[in-house]
């Protein structure tokens, strides 16, 4: 950009540098925060609540019926990579849901209908041009424009199921809360008129209008992507170096960020200088 002689395209530019500088920090600070939170995390037990970023394991609970397309296995989700021997993997086609995380009595909500997912490959199967599918697979394969077109194509399709069924052992990384989200507890108090001693009478009451007493059949936590860090990590085996796993060019925002909304800034006051001198008042 010219200092000298501020332009229309060139103030649109700074003003879009200015903008974009404090998105690419804010990633490049969450990136930071989030290696140096799985570098140091270690399992903790359902037993004990935690709150916070934590990494719980458990069994699998359905909160609602669904079956894996190929094996027919109930599950809280699956993965269902479509692709050609030839071509490899061309697509992942991916239907998942919320559900509860058992251990020791204690039940955990899982958003599991959000995050990353992280399963072993489970049943495949090879689908040849002229083979028929049935409804349900048809209405997958037409999820993803990749696997329609190579089905219309007339090519045979590789397809790995990767499920997380009912009852396995599953590992989840995220953000822990012992109240439901957001949905906070509001105190209500009640008031003295007199000038006794007696302590102010206070109530919990729940913003959907339910009460604590009556939740019986609520979990003990609810886990989700929740918080600064904005993570959600879902596995069937203990998850590593989840740490190495986060986009480490997303850090030059650290450096980026802050000066092209610097460099903005600068050129837009210039121009606004520049602006003044030439003006006839």
């Amino acid at each position: 950009m010219d200092w000298s002689q501020p332009t229309l395209a060139g103030v649109a530019m700074a003003a879009t540098a200015v903008a974009g500088g404090a998105p690419l920090f804010s990633e490049g600070l969450r990136v930071l925060r989030l290696r140096r939170s799985l570098s140091r995390l270690s399992e903790r037990s359902l037993r004990d609540l935690p709150d916070g970023f934590t990494h719980v394991k458990g069994r699998v609970a359905l909160e609602s019926p669904m079956f894996a397309p190929l094996s027919g296995k109930p599950c809280a989700g699956f993965l269902l990579e479509v692709g050609t021997a030839e071509r490899g993997r061309v697509a992942v086609i991916a239907e998942r849901r919320s559900f509860r995380l058992v251990s020791e009595g204690v039940v955990a909500r899982i958003a599991g209908d959000r995050g990353h997912w992280q399963l072993g490959p489970g049943t495949a199967r090879l689908i040849t041009h002229d083979e028929a599918m049935s409804e349900r697979m048809t209405q997958l394969i037409e999820r993803s424009p990749e696997a329609a077109w190579l089905r219309r194509s007339g090519s045979a399709l590789a397809v790995i199921e990767r499920v997380l069924a009912a009852g396995a052992e599953c590992h989840v990384v995220g953000s822990a809360h012992v109240a439901r989200p957001l949905v906070a507890a509001i105190e209500i108090e009640q008031l003295r008129t007199g000038t006794d001693d007696a302590p102010v009478v206070t109530r919990t009451v729940d913003l959907l209008g339910g009460s604590r007493a009556a939740s019986a059949i609520e979990p003990d936590l609810w886990i989700d992507e929740g918080g600064s860090l904005e993570y959600l990590h879902v596995s069937d085996t203990a998850p590593a170096r989840l740490a190495e796993l986060q986009p480490a060019w997303k850090l030059i925002g650290l450096g980026l960020g802050p000066i092209l909304s610097l460099t903005g800034l600068l050129y837009l006051a210039n121009a606004a200088d520049r602006l003044r001198s030439i003006a006839p008042f």
